[in-house]
This record gives structure tokens, sequence and C-alpha cells, in this order.
């Protein structure tokens, strides 16, 4: 991971001045002005308190000799809790600095981290006669459990101030691996049909829109579990479940049935976009996780395909029957009042918390979060007409609260912020692109129209992950442990 990959455990006299600590002698020798090696791109140990820059973790050393381990089994507890957590679809920078703060709480005197999308590697240098050790562990399966990720998280707080000896480590690791999903499938299932009405409010749909909604999201979200347990690619669940909200849209419309069909898709398909991966591709590009950026944009991308390769397939299966769709042009419903707008987006994040198994606690604060975003966005509009300038707005707003948020409950940010941007999501943008695109009049230039929708999606989502990225820099500065 470079020159920066490095942690030297610095001596408790003089923690906290990285020049006295350069300065120490020790046996992996490395220049006396490591920053000018680092300048020159030599890999060379720096002090540990100088990386990473944007850490959450306290940086202390071991206070007592019942919380220094070994060092293989030092290794062996960093790399469970960080795979826990890369599991758990945590930024690979919040990942680092968690292995970091453990390995140096537990005593480990310098090592190197090198995480590379679903494998995180431990190298620990020959120190004081002893042999150096590298390990590997592999993530083989990601699934959603923010209870699990926060969990984590406290455990690494908890160890990291002092708290945890090594003797109970052990036990609180298991617990963590252990934790079972705070909601069950009777409440997680209605949730994501919670989520998709009340976007379907937001967006201007009347109450049999919304139930129609309800009930196909519900059903959507039951059929991509049980899918999912058997293995089936989320590339293949998107497809299928973008297909069943478009067909019944479609259905209801051929039927002369009273629903906003465009509603009906949106609401169908906003649970599947992948706000998670969207939020944690941005951060590590940003932060110059090339490798590990470029692989979750792969997968953000094919997650994405699939949402729209499943609603091509249902428009073009309309425009076969000849049943004309319905699309609602802009970006919001423009006949909902401010205190609707605010209560479906409530909803929406509070659902969305739910069917993200998110801690208890967390799922009240993620509708206020998504209350606010929708606030303060309704303000921006008045000033500023690009959608992606407008969302970039209260992205940075809910970036810096959901760190605040995140340090005062001692979790991790992004356990607010994607719930909290899922009123904020490019669903009927993306709708309105392929709408136009498959059963647009070219002479009309309906076509053009499709694309700069499809154009005004990738911005809105591009500002929602940049601005959240941004506004958890600015929340940090105020927070930074030392």
């Amino acid at each position: 991971m470079g020159p920066f990959g490095t942690a030297v455990l610095p001596d408790a006299s003089t923690q906290g001045d990285t020049e006295a600590v350069a300065e120490q002698p020790d046996p992996v020798p490395y220049p006396k002005r490591w920053k000018e090696a680092l300048w020159r791109g030599e890999t060379a140990p720096i002090p540990v308190v100088r990386a990473p820059t944007r850490a959450v973790y306290p940086r202390r050393g071991p206070s007592s000799d019942d919380h220094v381990a070994d060092i293989a089994n030092a290794s062996q507890i960093a790399l469970r809790i960080g795979t826990l957590l890369l599991a758990g679809g945590a930024p690979t920078e919040d990942v680092e600095a968690a292995i970091f703060a453990v390995g140096t709480a537990l005593g480990l005197p310098s090592f190197e981290v090198d995480i590379t999308y679903n494998s995180i590697i431990i190298s620990i240098a020959p120190n004081a006669g002893q042999p150096g050790l590298s390990d590997m562990r592999v993530v083989r399966g990601r699934s959603t459990h923010y209870a699990r990720v926060a969990a984590a998280h406290q455990l690494v707080l908890d160890l990291s101030d002092g708290l945890v000896p090594v003797s109970e480590l052990e036990g609180r690791i298991t617990e963590v691996e252990r934790l079972r999903k705070p909601f069950q499938q009777w409440i997680s299932v209605p949730a994501s049909g919670a989520l998709s009405a009340a976007i379907t409010v937001g967006l201007g749909g009347d109450a049999l829109t919304a139930a129609v909604a309800f009930a196909t999201a519900s059903f959507s979200g039951f059929l991509g579990e049980r899918m999912s347990r058997r293995g089936w690619p989320t590339f293949f669940v998107n497809i299928t479940l973008a297909l069943f909200a478009t067909l019944v849209a479609v259905a209801l419309t051929a039927s002369d049935i009273e629903v906003t069909s465009s509603l009906v898709v949106v609401g169908g398909i906003i649970a599947l976009l992948p706000g998670m991966s969207l939020m944690v591709a941005a951060q590590e590009a940003i932060s110059l996780f090339a490798v590990t950026a470029a692989a979750r944009v792969v997968e953000l991308t094919m997650a994405t395909v699939g949402i729209v390769v499943g609603v091509l397939f249902g428009l073009v299966i309309a425009d076969e029957y000849s049943v004309n769709m319905q699309v609602i042009v802009g970006s919001r419903g423009t006949s909902v009042t401010l205190g609707v707008a605010l209560l479906a987006a409530a909803v929406a994040a509070f659902a969305a918390a739910l069917t993200y198994q998110s801690p208890r606690r967390l799922a009240l604060v993620a509708g206020l979060m998504g209350s606010l975003g929708i606030l303060v966005l309704t303000g921006v509009e008045q000033f500023i007409s690009n959608p992606g300038a407008a969302t970039a707005v209260p992205a940075i707003v809910i970036g810096m609260a959901s760190r605040l948020i995140g340090t005062r409950l001692r979790v991790p940010a992004v356990l607010v912020t994607v719930p909290a941007i899922v009123p904020l999501l490019p669903g009927l943008a993306l709708y309105q692109g392929l709408y136009f695109i498959t059963q647009g009049d070219i002479t009309q230039g309906d076509q053009s129209r499709g694309i700069a929708s499809l154009v005004e999606a990738f911005s809105v989502a591009l500002a929602l992950a940049a601005g959240v990225l941004l506004g958890q820099i600015i929340g940090g500065l105020r927070f930074r442990r030392s």
C-alpha cells in the first residue's frame, strides 16, 4: 500500500512527539529524517501517530502487561477484527485504521498492512531477535449487517482505551462474530416496502400508488433475500427484482388502474441502488486506495447495470404490447408540501436503517438525518438549479453531522450516512433516462433527453458520494483524536 503502510509503536515517554520518536534507536533501521525518505518514495517505517491521516481510533500503546499479546496472537486478533469490518462494508481506510489501533494496543513493535478489496495482509518486521511474521485473511462473502460493524468498532475503541485485557479478547471477538441481526425477516421485509412507499409519497404519489409500491417492494425484498441465501450473484438478483417492479407497473397501466407507474418502478428499484458501495467506492478513490476503489467501482457498476437491464427488459415488454408507461418529468414531486416531504424522507431513511440491520439506536437517528437532507436540499434548490450541485450541499451537511454523531455515539459514521442519503438517491432520473431511450419519440429528441437524465443521475450520485466524504473530513477536524 506504499510508504504510509508501516507503523512503529512509539515509546510511552515520547508519545505525541513525532520527531523524538523518529530519532529513537530501533531494531528496524529507518532514516532519521523519515519525511525526506517518504518524499523520495522510499518504504520506511514511520511513527504510528502519523498514520493513517483520518484515523478515528485513539493512537495509544498498551497500558500494562496484561494488555500485551505475543506477536502471533496480536496478528490473529488484528486480522479477525479487520475482517469483520471489511466484510461489513467498512471503507478500507477505516479498516486500516482499526488494524493499526488493534496492533499498537496489543504491543506489536512495527508492522505493515496491505488491504486489497477482499484480502488483508499483515507483515511484522523482525524485532529484538524475534523472527518476522506475515499473515493474511480473505473475505469471501459480504452481508449487510451494520450492527456487527458497530460492535466491532466499539471493540476497537475499548481495546484502544485499554478497557479490554488480552484474556477477554477471544470472548469479545467471538461475541461480535456471532452477533445476530437485530431485525428478523418479518421486520426487514416490510421495512423495504415502507422505504419504497415513502419514496413514492415524497415524489408526489398518491395513497394507491404508495400501497402498490409497498406491496411490490415487500415481495421483492422477500424474493431478493431468498435468492441471496441461495448464492445468486447481485447482478442477477437486481435484474430479477427490477424486472418484477417494472412488470407490476406495466400490468397496472395495461389494466387502466390509476396509479403513477413511474413511481411504482422508482419505488421498486430505490432499495436496490447500491448506496453503500457508492459511498465506500468514492471514499477509497479519493483516499487513493486505487486498487480497492477500482474493484468496488466494478462491483458498483455491475449492481447498477443489473437494475438498468431489469428496467429495460420491462420497458421493452411494455413497448411490445403497446403499453404507454407514464413518466414524471422533474427531480421531485412539485405537489408535495414540505411537511410531507420531510416525513416521507424520515420514514425512508428509518426503513433503510432497518433493512441494513443497523443498531436499533441508530434507526431514529438515520430518520432525522434523512429529513435534514431533504430540508437542506429544498432550501438550496431556491438558489441552485443544477441537480448535482444542489445535492452536494445536503450531502456535505449529512457527512458533517454523521461524523459528529458517530463520534458521540461511538459508531462508524458510514452507518448513519448510508441510510440518510437514500431519499436523495437519483432513482427518478435513472428511470426517466431509461424510459425516454426505450419508449421516446426520436423525432421529438426523447433519446437526447434520456441521455441527459442518465447523466443527471450519474452527477447526483457522484455529488452525494463526494459531498458526504467532504463533510466527514470537515466534521472530523473537531474530533481528531491524538
